[in-house]
């Protein structure tokens, strides 16, 4: 019999403050080597001068982030490994080591796990990733999937990219379109097999791409501010402002919404900037670094990356994220982000 402890129940409480009174009991008794805690993609630990390593942790639970009717379980190794490499990309590190522990029911097939780690060994390979390890559970309720990735950077707060790091003036940036995860997942749930663009937003959603190389790049240009948006662009960017005490602006015809959304989804707009999942990175930067970012990515064969808006000073109000229209019309914008429990 469970004895009740006090408190609230964290359905209640909610993910984000949840995470808040955590970091409030750890912070206190934090190492002078921990460069960088909770509140970030990744912390930051330097081992010796000179070198930082950075970690970071995510898990993947059957039918609250993936199913297994959606996505073969390949899939589902490369998603595990993906949504923690862009953890690494977006402090500008370059990963190494993964670490998965796996829960299962024991109806599973051999070779069903076997192709999951097949799945993470195939893209841990084209980033230079070994998976060293890890743990073997029993799950009454589903497969549970948590993988711990390692990564590295030479040493210095300078040398990682924070949240904290947005300055006003500074160019808002993005690597890729957004919202084909998010569509991807809609596509499932509603079955949509017959949509305009179906596999590629269905492939968004089951195989998502970290960023690596373009973290790397980003950091070696300069960049100082950067995320990963996994919760979309105004559930992330508001993180950004709210670390970096800024304001920011963006301009939505700038925003790279892919047509075949705009085309499909009456929602569109909450599909794109809210839906999550997207897995590029958000980043600012000074107009000169921006240029420089620019000339790294032509340089290494990729996009360009897309100017979305501006970051400016907080008002009166705090930190906030507004929309300029097309017409030149500036209005404020609620935040919002996939939170666990509702």
């Amino acid at each position: 019999m469970r004895v009740p402890s006090g408190g609230r129940p964290v359905k209640e409480v909610g993910e984000f403050p949840l995470i808040d009174m955590i970091d409030g009991v750890v912070s206190a008794t934090l190492p002078r080597r921990l460069r960088m805690g909770i509140g970030d993609d990744a912390a930051v630990w330097r081992p010796r001068p000179g070198r930082d390593l950075v970690f970071t942790t995510d898990i993947l639970v059957q039918n609250v982030h993936f199913r297994l009717d959606w996505m073969d379980w390949q899939a589902v190794g490369h998603k595990a490994l993906a949504v923690n490499l862009s953890d690494v990309a977006a402090m500008g590190a370059q990963p190494r080591l993964a670490l998965v522990s796996l829960a299962l029911t024991g109806s599973e097939r051999d070779r069903e796990v076997t192709d999951l780690f097949r799945g993470m060994n195939a893209l841990g390979r084209r980033h230079g990733v070994v998976v060293a390890g890890g743990d073997l559970s029993a799950s009454p309720n589903g497969v549970i999937v948590s993988v711990t990735v390692i990564g590295e950077t030479s040493a210095g707060r300078r040398a990682v990219m924070t949240r904290d790091g947005a300055r006003p003036g500074d160019i808002i940036g993005v690597t890729g379109p957004l919202g084909m995860a998010a569509a991807g997942l809609r596509v499932f749930q509603q079955q949509l097999l017959t949509l305009d663009g179906n596999p590629a937003m269905r492939e968004a959603y089951s195989r998502p791409k970290p960023r690596v190389r373009e973290g790397r790049l980003l950091a070696r240009a300069g960049v100082r501010a950067a995320m990963d948006l996994s919760d979309g662009l105004l559930g992330d960017l508001p993180k950004m402002c709210q670390a970096s005490g800024v304001s920011a602006v963006i301009d939505i015809a700038r925003v790279p919404i892919p047509n075949a959304i705009k085309w499909n989804f009456d929602d569109w707009f909450d599909l794109a900037l809210r839906g999550g999942e997207d897995y590029e990175l958000l980043f600012t930067a000074p107009p000169a670094v921006f240029a420089r970012v620019c000339r790294a990515f032509r340089l290494a064969g990729l996009h360009g990356p897309w100017r979305i808006g501006e970051i400016v000073k907080a008002g009166a109000k705090g930190p906030e994220v507004k929309i300029r229209e097309a017409s030149g019309k500036v209005e404020e914008v609620e935040s919002g982000a996939y939170t666990h429990w509702g």
